[in-house]
């Protein structure tokens, strides 16, 4: 009887893990055509990083904070009125969300989406190197091997492999790296706030803020100048498609499989980019680009298993993984 309890609890434990596994999967999938979509308006509509960072964390910012609204109502009223926990939201809103998306989507107009996704994939190693610095000890051979990696990664898809020049703009490649420090600021800010009162609370008015900021300033400027249906259309895929439905997809799906797979199976995205990039909008793609791509997604892995290890050896020694 026992054994049959146990064999059933292990087929429910598949099964979700299984679910999860998909629904990430299909997270990752939208980003990166997401990204593709932005590369597109860029391309035929001529609108501005600006305008298209504007209408996304603004339309993205009210539907989570109205999703917010109603299903965690206490936490996101608890948020609000707490004046420390508001002034940490409006830092983490401009410093991380604001600026991970701007500087995203000027990559993508400066180079191409695949290169775009690919070059903010830097932004884990940074995470590690900060956190090497806070907990004041020096990386282990696998986060030596990363930054490695993340070096010759860059090196490829910004020279080809020749050091006299750059294949890619200097803008863009500025941008790109900028995008990963971004996704730092973007994973570390809003922690605490996510930690207290939960992920969709907070990066729904994170988002709505620099919504309002980018509003406020941008005036919603560098539209399309002659805007149509396909127009439209491409704005709701964005929006909708691109960060809302992966976004909370993602979540669900990191909460039924676990955060190293998750973030694992979310190196999807990138290839999703650059494959959509490659057959819709018929952009080249070079051998040299996808060692390149290689070296900085191995990155992904290389981390998910040694940060795995460390929980495993905290586990054994009686420590809990949920305060590493």
């Amino acid at each position: 009887m026992k054994g049959k309890k146990a064999a059933d609890m292990d087929k429910t434990e598949s099964a979700k893990i299984r679910t999860g596994i998909i629904i990430t999967l299909i997270a990752g999938i939208l980003w990166g055509f997401s990204g593709t979509c932005s590369q597109f308006l860029f391309q035929d509509y001529g609108i501005t990083p600006l305008f298209l960072t504007t209408i996304r964390q603004t339309f993205t910012g009210i539907i989570l904070t109205v999703i917010a609204v109603l299903r965690h109502r206490d936490r996101l009223t608890a948020m609000l009125k707490n004046r420390r926990s508001l002034a940490q939201l409006v830092i983490a809103g401009i410093g991380g969300l604001l600026f991970n998306q701007l500087s995203y989507m000027e990559t993508i107009s400066y180079t191409n989406s695949g290169t775009a996704t690919v070059l903010q994939y830097i932004g884990p190693v940074l995470i590690m190197v900060v956190s090497c610095m806070m907990a004041r000890r020096l990386p282990r051979r696998r986060e030596i091997l990363s930054i490695i990696l993340v070096v010759v990664g860059t090196f490829l898809i910004a020279t080809h492999g020749n050091p006299g020049s750059l294949y890619i703009t200097k803008p863009g490649l500025i941008w790109g790296l900028l995008s990963a420090v971004a996704l730092v600021t973007y994973t570390m800010l809003p922690v605490p706030l996510i930690r207290e009162y939960g992920a969709i609370p907070t990066v729904g008015c994170g988002m709505l803020i620099g919504g309002i900021v980018m509003a406020v300033t941008n005036r919603f400027h560098g539209g399309a100048a002659t805007p149509d249906a396909r127009y439209v259309l491409f704005l709701f895929i964005i929006v909708v498609f691109g960060t809302v439905l992966p976004y909370t997809m993602y979540l669900t799906g990191v909460t039924l499989c676990g955060a190293v797979r998750g973030s694992m199976i979310a190196c999807i995205e990138p290839v999703s980019a650059t494959v959509w990039m490659v057959v819709w909008l018929h952009e080249p793609f070079y051998a040299i680009d996808f060692v390149g791509f290689c070296c900085i997604l191995a990155t992904v892995f290389l981390l998910a298993r040694s940060d795995q290890s460390t929980k495993d050896a905290a586990s054994k020694a009686g420590a809990s993984p949920s305060s590493l």
